[in-house]
Parts: structure tokens; sequence; C-alpha cells
């Protein structure tokens, strides 16, 4: 997949939550760095750094990660934005991949060299950023500019709010949803998508016994988990409800479609490196995906048919979690002020406009009056419409978001691989471990 078609949530997506060393690493110092940065509050040290001044022009550095399809777009909003902002200069920081960016922020947030401003999305650990003090709560600054938040959905809005305070400021709107292979379900005869997840699993076991292919793929992260758990009516609620039984009945509902019908698989058992991957290569019929399937399967497969819709529920109610990128002002910031100020450009309607003509650019806007016009530019978000969207859900994580998502996944590879312990139990431990009241 070339860096022109996938963007950051594809990006972060095909990352492994397996207990690898990128994860494991960006745990330790992100928990290291927080120490460290506690510490220098604590005792009085200054963690500010000095901003760059000339003439009264102020440089504010901005951060993220880089790619064919994203450098374009930030040269021309940034250019744009000086011209508006005469007494500001933005310094790009562009990191190599959005997983290089996750792994150097930590680093970064210890040494007090992170950029002013981050563009990430809030499938990362935004919340155990915040709860820790490593990004700020820019609620006053967005009063303080009259920078307008009622013109985004409110879940996206939502989805940057933690403890009642605000993360974020939304650049672009991502969203969960289902995508089926209509090729595969055509071949074992299925004509109707399902609507209830528990048609999921019967189509998914006829695809298997039909075509001897798997039903249904999953990307084994915290993000494509909690959309089965969200399914059934659940909800992780920042560690409140870790084990609560409509959690149990989601990843159970997972197990049994591995162990049980054996018509679920990884990709990494077809040779693909994500879900989609293995979707495009006919090996699966079902996953849970999003709009970023969209710019890849017209690279990689454009002759394969497919749908992407909202996900079914347990009900049969559909819905999606609406989350997604945002401009975050980071601790070491000494200017937040001009920060905001900066940020309320590149958030503006000629910004979010330019996101829904620059398809290339691979997002959604934030803007809800341009969620239309990227509709029309890209028919095959017709079934995600404003409505879901507004209504859309929020992962609502654990705090302690790394630790917990590394210690989910082992545990449920442990289940379906191993055949080792229960739902049941793993969430029970994880209760404890990662609980809060």
């Amino acid at each position: 997949m070339s860096d022109s078609t996938e963007n950051y949530r594809a990006r972060f997506a095909r990352r492994s939550h397996r207990g690898g060393r990128a994860v494991a690493m960006t745990a330790t110092l992100l928990a290291s760095a927080l120490i460290v940065t506690g510490l220098a509050s604590t005792s009085g040290a200054s963690t500010t750094r000095a901003r760059t001044t000339h003439a009264a022009t102020v440089t504010i550095t901005l951060g993220y990660a880089g790619g064919a399809n994203v450098d374009p777009y930030y040269n021309n909003v940034i250019a744009a934005a000086e011209k508006q902002l005469p007494g500001i200069k933005v310094a790009q920081v562009v990191y190599a991949t959005y997983d290089d960016q996750l792994n150097e922020m930590p680093t970064q947030i210890a040494a007090g060299t992170i950029p002013d401003i981050i563009v990430w999305d809030n499938s990362a650990p935004v919340t155990q950023y915040a709860r820790e003090g490593a990004i700020l709560n820019v609620s006053s600054y967005v009063t303080q500019d009259n920078v307008n938040l009622s013109v985004d959905p409110a879940a996206l809005v939502n989805a940057w709010s933690y403890n009642g305070g605000l993360y974020g400021v939304p650049l672009y709107l991502q969203d969960s949803g289902f995508v089926y292979n209509l090729g595969m379900l055509k071949a074992a005869g299925i004509a109707t998508l399902p609507t209830t997840m528990a048609q999921v699993r019967a189509d998914a076991e006829h695809v298997y016994q039909k075509t001897g292919k798997a039903g249904l793929t999953i990307l084994d992260n915290l993000f494509h988990l909690t959309q089965y758990i969200l399914a059934f009516g659940g909800s992780w609620n920042y560690g409140k409800t870790i084990n609560s039984p409509q959690n149990v009945a989601g990843l159970q509902f997972l197990v049994n479609m591995f162990v049980v019908d054996h018509s679920a698989i990884l990709p990494d058992k077809v040779g693909a490196s994500w879900d989609g991957q293995a979707l495009a290569e006919n090996d699966a019929a079902m996953s849970d995906g999003g709009p970023w399937y969209i710019g890849f399967m017209k690279a990689t497969a454009p002759d394969v048919q497919y749908e992407l819709a909202p996900i079914p529920t347990s009900t049969g109610k559909q819905f999606v979690v609406t989350y997604g990128g945002a401009y975050s002002i980071t601790k070491h910031s000494p200017d937040p002020t001009a920060d905001m100020r900066l940020i309320k450009v590149l958030t503006d309607a000629w910004a979010e406009k330019y996101i829904a003509e620059d398809t290339a650019f691979g997002f959604v806007p934030a803007m809800t009056k341009y969620i239309s016009l990227y509709r029309q530019r890209t028919p095959k978000y017709d079934l995600i419409t404003n409505a879901v969207l507004a209504s859309g859900f929020t992962l609502d994580y654990p705090p302690a978001t790394i630790q917990f998502g590394n210690a989910l996944v082992a545990g449920f590879e442990n289940i379906i691989l191993n055949h080792t312990g229960t739902v049941q139990a793993l969430l029970n431990t994880l209760q404890k471990q990662y609980g809060t009241q």
C-alpha cells in the first residue's frame, strides 16, 4: 500500500498490538516521559522552551505524519494561514510515518522537543496523554478565540473531550464501519447484507462452508476489538465497565467465530498485513473498516466490488464510531494563545472545503456542511449519512490505553490461538489491572 492511497487511520490500523517491540517501547517511553515531566513540574523546574521570535514574528512548530497524499495539503493550508496571520510562521515537523510519530512523541515530551502542535487521531492513546498533562485542555483557548465547534458533528467533538476538557480541535473526520466483499458473498449465495450481528456470524459461516474462504477477518488491536463490544451494547467507559456483560458478549462473539465456526481469521494467516488487504485479495468476505478503504480499494483492487456501511449490532440498529484527526497543543508549547490563533485558521471553512475537494488527501472533512460535498465526490461513502455520524459512538478507552490494549490483545490471542483462558476471566483481570472508579 502506498502513502498516496493510505491515510493515518489505515497506517495506525496495521500496527501490531501483539506485544510487539514498537508498541511496548511506546508504552515504556510514554510512562518515562510522563514521570519526567511530572517531576519537573513538581520541582519547579521550567519545561518551557523559548519561542523563536523575529521582529514580533513567532514561529510555531507543527508536527504531523507525512506522505505523498498529505504533504501537499499541509503545505497549502499552512501557506494560506501564514498569509492570514502575518505575525506567525510555521515550522513543519514531518514524521516519516504515523507509527514513527506515535513512537517518537513520548521521547520528545520527556526532552521538551515535541512540536507545539501535533496532528493525530483519537484512536491513539489521547486519553492517556490528556490524563497525564502531556497535551493541554484547550477549552479556554477555544472560548477566547471564538472557535466555533458547533459546525462539526457533536460526536466528533465529544470524541476529543475528556473529564470536561477538550484536547483537540477537529480537522478531519473518520468513522468505523463494516466492509463487505460483494463478490465473495455472491459466490456463497448471499444476496443481501446482514442487519444484525447474528446474521454476520451466520453469513460468515456460510461463506466458509461454501467457498473455504474466511467469512470475516479482523486486525486484532484495541480499535478493532472495540467495534465488537460496542456492537453488543458495551463500552470501556474509560475503564469503569471493562468486564461488563455486554463487553463479554461482544468479545465472546468473535471468539466463537474463530474457535467454534472457524469462519474468522487474522489477516496474517493469509499473508495480509491488515484486514483491507485480506478483503481486497478475496481471502475474507467481511471486516470492520472505514473510509480509509475507499482510496486503498480504488488503487489496489479496482475490480473488487465492495460496500461500506454502518456496523450491525446485536439488536439490528446500526452504528459507527465517529472519531478523527485534530490539532492538539502539547505541554511544552510556550504560547498556546498563538497556537490557537493558528489552529482556528487551519480549521476554517476554506481548509475544510479543501479536504472535501482534495480527495487524494484521504479524509472526510470535520465540518458538517462539507461532508455532503465529500460524499458527492466519493459515492462509496453514501451509506455513512450525517445522521449516522452525528449519533456516532466514542471509543472511551481506559486511561492506561497502551498497556490495556496490549494486555487485551495478548489475552484475546491466547484464547483464539492457544485455546487457553476465557473471555470472562480475561476481562475480569483487565478490570482489576486497568479499571477505574
